[in-house]
């Protein structure tokens, strides 16, 4: 697995942990304005510059992977976007006596008791990995990061510099690995949702950082998952809040680092 540590060598660590397709460099100006704190960031596998899979993508395998990112980590803060919302929140549920802060990043819409959702775009990555499709949307891939960077309000002003995104898209095993994670998405949630039931949140800060006034309910109940719960608005930014606004995913990350 690719992992960038960078900051501090002693003190609790902050993981940073991307969106659906994301790599380490969409965390790269949160990154520079946490000089103080020892911030790791992952590709996890199949992504960015980590090597291909070898086990399917599931809630317990992200478990596993940031197991193996905090080996040694006695106190971390969990920071997820998008998707890997689900991951940091599993991982704060099954370690809790290790979470000394969560920073959900406007996180997929699941409010507790959504159940598991139907979801056109993950049956249509099953498919395409079923068809052995994927090959051809591999050749797309440096295309639909351009795509991916509309839900951010620089639009194709992509600030990771060219070189670093054709080293990553234009690998196929990343288009696998992010179809893969896309063909999980609803029974990753169906697991959260049964963790949710009996494995509650640790009493650490929690943040949940939201982007759109549509999402902004889902995410108030999720924040409402734990008495230590907030929702914050974030204006001027649209999904894609690590690049827009990066100051406001620091300023969590340290409001959980001076405990809340």
């Amino acid at each position: 697995m690719h992992v960038r540590a960078s900051g501090r060598v002693d003190g609790p660590a902050v993981v940073l942990s991307s969106a659906l397709g994301g790599a380490w460099f969409d965390w790269d100006a949160v990154v520079a304005l946490l000089p103080d704190a020892r911030v790791l960031v992952f590709d996890r596998p199949g992504t960015g510059w980590s090597d291909p899979a070898l086990a399917p993508a599931t809630l317990a395998r992200e478990v596993a992977v940031l197991d193996a990112v905090l080996a040694g980590e006695p106190s971390v803060v969990l920071v997820g976007h998008s998707m890997a919302s689900l991951h940091v929140e599993a991982w704060a549920r099954l370690r809790p006596g290790r979470v000394r802060g969560l920073v959900l990043v406007d996180p997929d819409p699941e409010a507790p008791g959504a159940g598991r959702p139907s979801d056109v775009s993950a049956a249509v990555a099953r498919w395409v990995l079923r068809t052995g499709l994927d090959p051809l949307v591999a050749a797309q891939a440096p295309r639909l990061r351009r795509w991916a960077m509309l839900g951010s309000t620089l639009g194709r002003r992509d600030p990771a510099s060219p070189a670093a995104v054709r080293s990553v898209y234009g690998r196929p095993s990343v288009t696998r690995a992010v179809l893969d994670e896309l063909a999980s998405y609803p029974a990753q949630v169906a697991a959260v949702e049964r963790l949710r039931a009996f494995r509650p949140l640790p009493p650490a800060p929690f943040t949940v950082l939201t982007a759109g006034r549509r999402e902004f309910a889902a995410h108030v109940a999720l924040a409402a998952m734990a008495p230590t719960g907030r929702t914050v608005l974030v204006p001027g930014s649209r999904h894609m809040v690590p690049v827009d606004r990066p100051d406001a995913v620091a300023l969590a990350v340290l409001t959980a680092l001076r405990g809340g």
